[in-house]
């Protein structure tokens, strides 16, 4: 995996695709047809007031090029119904110890929160991650959160027929 910088503020999500497929930014942006620069709501600060580029847009990238996308969140709930209190799936240990594995085994995307609440994605490669800001370094919760990095969920990237 190559590091690759975003071009905006808005395109950490789509650069880490971009990295995980090992694909150019530029012609990733082209496949879905934006950059997610459109402004679809004005009376939000930047750059929350763009479009962005939703998951299920790269999904179909990754398909496009022979890659399933698994989704993997780090403290699933389980609710009987959406408004209810989730109970957590795993205990923190377990989760923790999963989250960690799949990201030691597999290559993909992370994505998380900064310290403000901001969304923010980075690429990763088995324990390697690559930040779309311009920062590499190995994978540990620790190491993530010094970053201004708080790891939720995660998609790994398979070949279909095999490993990506």
């Amino acid at each position: 995996m190559r590091l690759q910088l975003k071009h905006t503020r808005w395109q950490c999500l789509v650069a880490s695709f971009a990295m995980a497929l090992d694909l150019p930014l530029d012609d990733v942006i082209l496949e879905l047809g934006h950059d997610g620069g459109e402004v679809l709501y004005p009376a939000l600060p930047e750059p929350l007031c763009r479009r962005g580029v939703h998951p299920q847009e790269l999904i179909d990238v990754c398909r496009a090029h022979g890659c399933t996308v698994t989704y993997l969140e780090l403290f699933p709930c389980l609710k009987s119904k959406p408004d209810q209190a989730g109970v957590l799936a795993f205990t923190t240990k377990q989760a923790w110890l999963r989250f960690t594995e799949a990201i030691k085994t597999t290559r993909g995307v992370i994505g998380g929160v900064t310290p403000s609440g901001k969304g923010h994605a980075v690429a990763y490669e088995y324990g390697h991650i690559y930040d779309p800001d311009g920062w590499m370094y190995d994978y540990s919760p620790v190491a993530c959160e010094q970053s201004g990095f708080f790891t939720q969920h995660l998609w790994y990237l398979d070949k279909i027929g095999g490993a990506a």
